[in-house]
């Protein structure tokens, strides 16, 4: 379950390293999912990719493979 109110101390600078990390790995999965979409220009995908790490690694989720696993599956197979 997300978290309503992620506790902001989880975010330190290794912590923000593996959300980069994850982010930029997940952008790359979605981009080879479907190459014809604008990625440069779909903020709402950021955010929600975003959002999602923000809640995963406040619910205590760290490793940077996980982390894309998780956001991954969320945004292909929402129904899941």
């Amino acid at each position: 379950m997300a978290s309503q109110n992620p506790r902001l101390d989880v975010y330190d600078p290794k912590t923000l390293a593996v959300m980069d990390q994850a982010f930029a790995s997940i952008w790359n999965v979605l981009r080879a999912d479907d190459p014809f979409r604008n990625y440069a220009n779909d903020s709402e995908l950021r955010v929600t990719i975003g959002q999602k790490l923000l809640n995963l690694v406040a619910d205590g989720v760290t490793d940077p493979s996980r982390l894309r696993q998780i956001t991954v599956e969320s945004l292909l197979f929402p129904s899941r």
